[in-house]
């Protein structure tokens, strides 16, 4: 079996994720969410620290997100797939040990390449650079 590296478990995370958008998922449901995203694939803790951190604290991410929004915009205006990306993200800074800063922002901008545009890329690089912790 192969291990997954850091950024295909936040590749993971990021359709693991999606598809809870609408509801959180019973450990049943989780299980086969995973088996479908995941396969036989090997992950370490890091995956369902992502996961199960950003669906405890989505509210509160959310609330995060908003603040560093341009005027005008609102979190449920958001593509969901931007939205999960940048709970991600906002999560992994407010981490005990958090991953650098432009790590994980030019995670975050990569994952949105990958799964929407180029465009939403950049509207997740601008809102992670208004989140900028002083000194970034």
């Amino acid at each position: 079996m192969t291990q997954l590296s850091r950024h295909e478990e936040r590749q993971a995370a990021v359709q693991i994720l999606f598809a809870c958008a609408n509801k959180t998922p019973d450990e049943a449901e989780m299980d086969l969410v995973y088996d479908l995203v995941v396969g036989d694939q090997d992950y370490h803790a890091f995956l369902p620290q992502l996961v199960n951190g950003v669906l405890a604290r989505k509210t509160q991410l959310d609330a995060d997100i908003a603040k560093h929004l341009a005027l005008g915009w609102k979190v449920d205006r958001i593509a969901r797939v931007n939205l999960v990306i940048l709970r991600i993200a906002v999560y992994e800074l407010q981490m005990p040990e958090p991953a650098p800063y432009k790590v994980v922002v030019d995670e975050a901008v990569e994952l949105a390449k990958e799964f929407a545009s180029q465009q939403d890329a950049q509207f997740v690089n601008g809102v992670l650079k208004n989140y900028a912790p002083v000194g970034a």
